[in-house]
């Protein structure tokens, strides 16, 4: 079993995962995600074999369904996001759905990518590393992100069963640098699954409805990343939105957002997804 424990052969087993490489496992795909529920999100990506911008694999997870997809995007037997379905049905339509959330960890490369290898501009995006600085207290700094390794390490319960396999290695420091490149070895947890987990708790703490300005911040916050990845020489940097830590912009948004509410504006723009409204269904447009 080359070192690997029954344990982590029993742990990697329980995720299926397929490669979508052809037109009929990409029709496949489409029948599988057409009727997800859009609340809570289903659907979580992440991107694999990251270069020069490019990214050879998209990944999607889907954790009620226990699925792991693998899309090809370049290379021998890459795929055409904008192939449609005899429903109709696109990858490209999916992913540039608002009414399909979509959970990710730091957008930027990812939107970057896919913007640029496909022309495809991602929305719906929930974007995991603005959900924690949004959701942290009043007294804490919002103006630095944090990386995912000191999202699971700081964020997820000692008895989370995915923090106990990310760290539970004998080599921490490959094990680490494996999973943030999105090479993990085989016996160890993919960081994609990493996100329900995290999603589960950061909302946790925006849902509340004191933190209503600061859940709306992070959605939109979130896709104004996805703008800026789109433009010429964009770099990522570990800065937060301007806004939330100068404090003169955060108040002003802040009295504006207080504002809007009482008139009734701002009504509808916070997307609850905890099941709070019961198991709604995205829809992906044609």
């Amino acid at each position: 079993m080359d070192g690997h424990t029954a344990k982590e052969e029993e742990l990697q087993a329980s995720l299926t995962t397929r490669t979508v490489d052809t037109e009929q496992t990409l029709v496949l795909f489409l029948q599988t995600i057409r009727d997800l529920p859009a609340n809570p999100p289903s659907i979580f990506l992440d991107a694999e074999g990251m270069h020069d911008g490019k990214a050879n694999v998209l990944a999607l997870f889907i954790p009620h369904l226990n699925m792991l997809y693998r899309i090809k995007l370049q290379g021998k037997r890459s795929i055409d996001i904008s192939f449609q379905s005899p429903t109709g049905d696109s990858l490209k339509a999916l992913l540039e759905s608002e009414s399909n959330p979509k959970v990710v960890f730091d957008v930027r490369q990812l939107s970057q990518a896919v913007y640029h290898q496909h022309n495809i501009s991602l929305n719906g995006i929930r974007d995991l590393q603005l959900m924690e600085l949004a959701s942290r207290e009043a007294k804490q700094s919002k103006k630095y992100v944090k990386g995912l390794v000191k999202c699971v390490e700081q964020d997820l319960s000692l008895s989370n069963e995915i923090r106990q396999r990310w760290l539970g290695t004998d080599n921490v420091d490959e094990y680490r640098i494996s999973n943030i490149l999105g090479r993990a070895p085989r016996s160890s947890v993919k960081r994609i699954e990493m996100f329900p987990a995290l999603w589960e708790v950061y909302y946790a703490k925006l849902r509340r409805p004191a933190q209503a300005f600061w859940l709306a911040q992070s959605q939109w916050e979130s896709q104004m990343r996805v703008v800026a990845s789109q433009l010429p020489k964009f770099e990522s940097n570990a800065l937060g939105p301007e806004v939330w830590y100068d404090h003169e912009q955060r108040e002003y948004a802040m009295d504006r957002w207080n504002e809007e509410k009482s008139l009734g504006i701002i009504i509808g723009v916070v997307a609850l997804e905890g099941g709070d409204k019961g198991k709604g269904k995205g829809k992906q447009r044609k």
